[in-house]
């Protein structure tokens, strides 16, 4: 009896691990980046009234969708994997389906003028051409990778290959006005995938509708992160993934069993996605009708700013940031998106662990109202670690909200009532914590904000969140740290727990390595750009580190190598200092078995 499963498993080459399987995971992923790679030049430089042009491109886009569709099916059909994948043999088998039932009959029929339009002129294709290419890039397996490179160097080439594809789409002739050089292109690409928000060309102006879109995709890439939305489609869409592969998503999400990985994998997304979405909502309500010219404009600010914000991105599609004159006193905007940046700096462990105590104190609650059970344990605690970092955004938040409200009351704030102004100090306070949105004159600041400001922005946002900065728990450490050395205690106690060495380390180096960091760069750019004077230049640098995007007026006027050592502030920061260290290491995680005498140092 013929078995065409068993038949296929007998192509294999000797002394080889390559399968029939892998072979046609790689022609996909070929033929899907090449589709890809298609789209981009078709729809950034495509010539208009170019038949000639347009039907070659068809055809190939046709018969490439045909042979797609064909692979799938087969791999549908004779790799379905265990009964537990039955959800990719599913879905591999209608997308199948779907591209033969669709763009086979297109050779011997023709579907009329407006499919061809909706298909070919408005993109249709093109979208298909990304998105296809987007679930096989989620499916390849990174074993290989991962024997050459640690998690940290995979994790920081992960967001150079977006930064670099960004970029280039950003160059096409269709995302811009007018041609940008490369690296201006490069500049935004770094600052949207690693959500600092500094520009070195104006959004509003130099950008068209697909630039800014494709801007907005970079943001949400990098605020969310490349491997875990990759890992999120890749979860539903590929058969199974190594141990390695779960390994790395658990350090990452900070889980501490694979069965979580998957579901706090969906709960980020999710709740990314939800709270944009209700953003949005609340900011187009908070707009004025026609505020900024129409329904359509509004909306589409409201959308943009509210993943933006979340983001703690920065970006505005107004030349003039919030400080607009059409938005610069509607205070119901600017209070929620600074509330956007606070739920997306606060960190995603945090954002689940609060999501997972409000669902079981709805299960209690509706536990007791049906049969009056009482409530005998304690359920989904608040971990130490949301605690530390609630905490110390509470603290931040208050003290950068009092502390504008008494140095800027005769600047920014002059002339306005306590109400305004508290609604002006509260988004001054949030926006340096890695957003860099500004609803006021920059060049107005008193100098004591400005150190303020600078304070901020080097703390930045929370661990595992969309900011950057040495995050909230790496000074709170310090601080605690600074207590127990006071009391001359061996160690950090608080709330009947000991904190580990290991973090306590860990802080102290992200402080020193963050330190160096920002120095070099000043010292870089004040040889450079000198002239600008070393205030406005440790501002900058400060703003790329933390990935914050404020500035003294000073990123567009600087010089191409500036702008470079900005690029490497904005990666790093982004990326962490710790990481960037690790990223320099072969091995990665291998402790000494031996220990040496121990020896002190004479330090006061």
């Amino acid at each position: 009896m013929f078995r065409p499963k068993l038949f296929f498993n007998k192509f294999k080459w000797e002394n080889s691990s390559l399968n029939t399987q892998s072979v046609i995971n790689w022609v996909l992923f070929v033929f899907t980046l090449g589709l890809f790679i298609l789209a981009v030049l078709d729809i950034g430089f495509q010539k208009q009234g170019d038949s000639k042009h347009d039907q070659v491109y068809n055809l190939f886009f046709r018969i490439s969708y045909s042979i797609i569709g064909i692979l799938y099916l087969v791999r549908s059909i004779f790799f379905k994997g265990n009964a537990s994948n039955r959800r990719v043999f599913i879905a591999q088998f209608i997308i199948g389906i779907f591209l033969l039932l669709f763009f086979v009959p297109i050779f011997f029929v023709s579907y009329g003028e407006t499919f061809e339009y909706y298909l070919h002129q408005a993109s249709g294709i093109q979208m298909l051409s990304f998105l296809l290419f987007f679930l096989e890039l989620s499916r390849m397996e990174i074993n290989a990778l991962i024997k050459v490179l640690n998690p940290a160097q995979l994790f920081m080439v992960s967001f150079a290959f977006i930064i670099f594809v960004g970029s280039t789409l950003l160059m096409m002739p269709m995302s811009t006005t007018t041609p940008i050089s490369f690296i201006d292109a490069l500049f935004t690409s770094t600052s949207a995938v690693c959500v600092t928000g500094l520009t070195v060309v104006d959004t509003a102006t130099r950008y068209t509708f697909l630039g800014k879109f494709i801007i907005l995709g970079l943001i949400q890439i990098g605020g969310i992160g490349v491997m875990t939305i990759t890992s999120f489609f890749g979860f539903f869409f590929k058969e199974k993934s190594s141990f390695r592969e779960q390994s790395m998503l658990r350090d990452y999400l900070y889980e501490d069993s694979f069965d979580a990985i998957l579901k706090s994998l969906v709960k980020v997304v999710m709740i990314t996605l939800t709270i944009e979405a209700i953003g949005a909502t609340f900011v187009y309500w908070s707009l004025e009708k026609n505020a900024l010219g129409s329904v359509s404009d509004n909306l589409k600010f409201s959308i943009f700013h509210s993943v933006s914000a979340f983001c703690n991105a920065g970006f505005s599609t107004l030349t003039d940031n919030l400080y607009d004159v059409r938005i610069r006193s509607n205070y119901n905007v600017h209070f929620w998106i600074a509330n956007l940046v606070v739920l997306g700096g606060i960190g995603f462990p945090i954002l689940l662990n609060l999501y997972q105590y409000c669902k079981n104190q709805v299960i209690w609650l509706t536990e007791y109202i049906k049969t009056g059970k009482p409530y005998t344990h304690r359920v989904g605690m608040i971990t130490l670690n949301s605690k530390i970092v609630m905490f110390s955004t509470f603290i931040l938040l208050v003290f950068g909200t009092l502390a504008f409200m008494y140095f800027e009351a005769d600047h920014t704030q002059q002339g306005m009532d306590t109400k305004a102004r508290l609604a002006m100090s509260y988004f001054q306070s949030v926006t340096p914590r890695t957003a860099g949105f500004n609803n006021f004159s920059m060049s107005a600041l008193a100098m004591p904000s400005i150190l303020i400001m600078t304070f901020l922005m080097w703390i930045g946002a929370s661990p595992v969140s969309t900011g950057g900065g040495i995050k909230t728990s790496t000074f709170a450490l310090a601080i605690l740290n600074t207590f127990r050395i006071m009391k001359g205690k061996n160690h950090i106690e608080i709330n009947r727990y000991e904190i580990h060495e290991f973090s306590v380390d860990k802080a102290f180096a992200i402080i020193t390595l963050s330190i160096f960091i920002i120095i070099s760069g000043a010292f870089g750019i004040y040889i450079f750009d000198g002239k600008f004077g070393m205030l406005k230049i440790i501002f900058e640098c400060f703003s790329a580190f933390g990935t914050v995007g404020l500035t003294l007026d000073l990123t567009p006027h600087l010089s191409a190598p500036s702008k470079t050592i900005l690029i490497f502030l904005m990666f790093t920061g982004r990326m962490g200092s710790i990481t960037l260290l690790l990223s320099l290491m072969r091995s990665y995680g291998n402790s000494s078995l031996y220990r040496f005498p121990k020896e002190n140092v004479i330090i006061t």
